[in-house]
């Protein structure tokens, strides 16, 4: 009884704190060892995101910590955090580590600045840094750019340090603020390529994107890059999002096209495309 208590608590994992339960860990052996018997050419992340079709939709779960954890929560999710954990889960699968271990390293490389968990500042925040350094971790490549409709988007990032109320670890400790300020500087001009939303209902072979991409929706809000995050399914020939919607409240497959949800949206200018490499 006393191990079980121990597991639904806190675990000590590698010298860094972790935060999750045994139903967490439970169900991600679980869903590694499901992978086994999957054909080659299967399209793993689709595969490992369906298995979270439904589990309820909660904000900010990497917050509610004094002091900055390795969360894994599978029974509630955001959009990141959803992107995350299927991530993890294929990075495991792909290294033959097909248990929890291998999954809270996989999370914790996804998760934070060159895989090591340093506080608060050693998370990616900003989804564009997210890409970049998984790119550089050898997990993802960004495919954006192999659409012909392709547009540049200059970034000038500071959304985090001017709207310090609405990140509470910063408003305890303004020093992060400074830290987070370095970080956004290094994204001062950078310029990336996005798919205009007008161009989301052009088919597969001229979009070039494939199941299970990542899409990560491009906003014109002052200071911000990424709003939300999901991944891509083709259905009749039209582009759909599989992801932790926060309007369902839940993770779905959205019946409406992606193309007719941007529409709808004027924070949303478009998508970049990200894809997991085997």
């Amino acid at each position: 009884m006393m191990k079980r208590l121990f597991i639904v608590g806190i675990i000590l994992w590698s010298a860094c704190s972790l935060f999750a339960n045994e139903q967490d860990s439970i169900k991600v052996e679980k869903w590694l060892k499901e992978a086994v018997g999957l054909p080659q050419d299967s399209c793993r992340t689709l595969h490992f995101a369906k298995k979270m079709l439904g589990v309820p939709y909660v904000a900010a779960t990497l917050d509610g910590n004094e002091e900055e954890q390795l969360v894994v929560h599978v029974d509630r999710l955001d959009c990141t955090t959803f992107v995350e954990t299927v991530l993890a889960l294929c990075i495991a699968d792909k290294r033959g580590v097909r248990n929890f271990d291998g999954f809270k390293k996989a999370l914790t490389d996804v998760r934070y600045r060159n895989g090591v968990l340093d506080g608060y500042a050693s998370r990616l925040h900003y989804f564009s840094d997210w890409i970049r350094n998984n790119e550089q971790m050898g997990f993802v490549k960004e495919c954006t750019s192999e659409t012909l409709c392709a547009q540049p988007q200059e970034l000038w990032l500071n959304f985090m340090t001017t709207h310090v109320d609405s990140y509470q670890p910063m408003k305890k400790d303004p020093s992060l603020v400074e830290v987070m300020a370095a970080q956004e500087k290094k994204w001062q001009g950078t310029v990336v390529s996005y798919i205009p939303k007008e161009k989301l209902n052009l088919p597969p072979e001229e979009l070039k994107i494939k199941d299970g991409d990542i899409l990560a929706m491009v906003t014109n809000i002052k200071g911000l890059d990424i709003v939300h995050v999901g991944f891509a399914f083709w259905k009749d020939n039209q582009l759909h999002l599989l992801h932790a919607s926060s309007v369902a409240k839940k993770v779905i497959e959205d019946p409406q096209t992606q193309y007719e949800s941007s529409k709808k949206t004027k924070a949303h200018i478009g998508v970049r495309a990200i894809r997991f490499i085997w």
